[in-house]
């Protein structure tokens, strides 16, 4: 971009003299598309990057401007409080932003609360800022892929539960149903009768708890279940304590659906003076850098989220530079971590 009249030009300026959308501004001048305009409107278009001295970035089909790199990536986080220092998605973010330093790649955009724009609004801003390549790590939307899609904007999915993610978006991640399946039933469906559960319950890894119970021939109790809609530490404070003052009876173990959670839980039991393990045992999930820390330390699936993060980026790079057409899924393993809580 070039000063003019002063100011940096942006594809929005462009977009407001031509009357068009930020849209059809990026396929006409970075992508030389033909088709989304008339001849006469891509001739205004092109005067007007002219006559204001807008610099296109002119991507080839191998993510190339002039021979050079022109890759930029952006993130976009689900809601503010997910990335918190030592969070699940803030080793994710760590990871992210390590590796494009560690290769050169701008990252041009971060959004960490999607909430704030539309899909419209979100494909607009990052068209602006010119990303090639959107790494998410926010609830799946068929909407924003969609229109991302339509603007050459490369999507991979980081770290969220993938079942409900369209076909072609590429992802990074742990399978979530197949992990908590094999975790619970190796390490502590084995050993104990009456297993709790606290999180979402639309979920994977409720879905993966619920079906253990089938698989061997047991039942769950409902009253064994405390019924969250966020991964949140606080909400998961409140909703125990709400849960033992019903006075419902204690299991022997409670998985809980992360380790913000399984704190929150920790901490209501403490507070009521419920005894962690000797009364009731937790498990979490994510392993957190906090999960070690607290008091009893916390019994966790592991999941490599810093590493997710780093093959995110290569992922995106990967698609964007051409070098696979077909969608990858790479998926980490998981590991159990044996800590006091249980």
């Amino acid at each position: 971009m070039k000063a003019w009249g002063g100011t940096m030009v942006r594809l929005k300026d462009i977009a407001k003299k031509a009357n068009v959308s930020v849209t059809t501004i990026s396929k006409v001048v970075n992508y030389n598309d033909t088709s989304v305009c008339s001849e006469e409107t891509q001739a205004l278009i092109w005067s007007l990057v002219e006559e204001m001295g807008y610099k296109a970035r002119r991507m080839d089909k191998n993510g190339s401007s002039g021979g050079l790199p022109a890759y930029k990536l952006a993130y976009v986080i689900g809601m503010p409080n997910y990335a918190l220092s030592g969070t699940y998605t803030h080793q994710i973010i760590q990871g992210i932003e390590k590796e494009a330093f560690r290769l050169g790649v701008t990252m041009a955009f971060s959004c960490l609360n999607l909430s704030l724009y539309t899909p419209r609004s979100l494909s607009d801003k990052l068209l602006e800022m010119e990303v090639t390549a959107v790494i998410w790590v926010a609830s799946s939307d068929d909407e924003y892929f969609s229109l991302l899609r339509q603007n050459n904007i490369h999507v991979v999915v980081a770290g969220i539960e993938q079942e409900l993610l369209p076909d072609d978006i590429d992802y990074v991640g742990v399978n979530f149903y197949a992990d908590t399946l094999y975790w619970l039933r190796t390490a502590i469906f084995n050993r104990f009768d009456q297993i709790g559960f606290i999180g979402p319950s639309s979920q994977a890894r409720f879905e993966a708890y619920k079906d253990l119970h089938l698989l061997m021939g047991r039942n769950y109790d409902p009253e064994s279940i405390v019924e969250l809609d966020e991964y949140d530490m606080e909400k998961a404070r409140a909703a125990v304590v709400k849960w033992i003052n019903k006075g419902y009876r204690l299991p022997e173990v409670f998985f809980a659906a992360s380790d913000a959670i399984a704190i929150g839980a920790l901490s209501a039991f403490q507070m009521m003076g419920v005894s962690v393990p000797d009364h009731v045992k937790i498990v979490g999930f994510d392993n957190i850098e906090v999960a070690s820390y607290v008091s009893p330390g916390l019994t966790t699936i592991s999941v490599p989220a810093f590493q997710i993060g780093v093959h995110s980026v290569k992922a995106a790079l990967s698609k964007t530079k051409g070098e696979h057409e077909y969608t990858l899924h790479h998926i980490f393993q998981t590991d159990f971590v044996v800590r006091e809580s249980l």
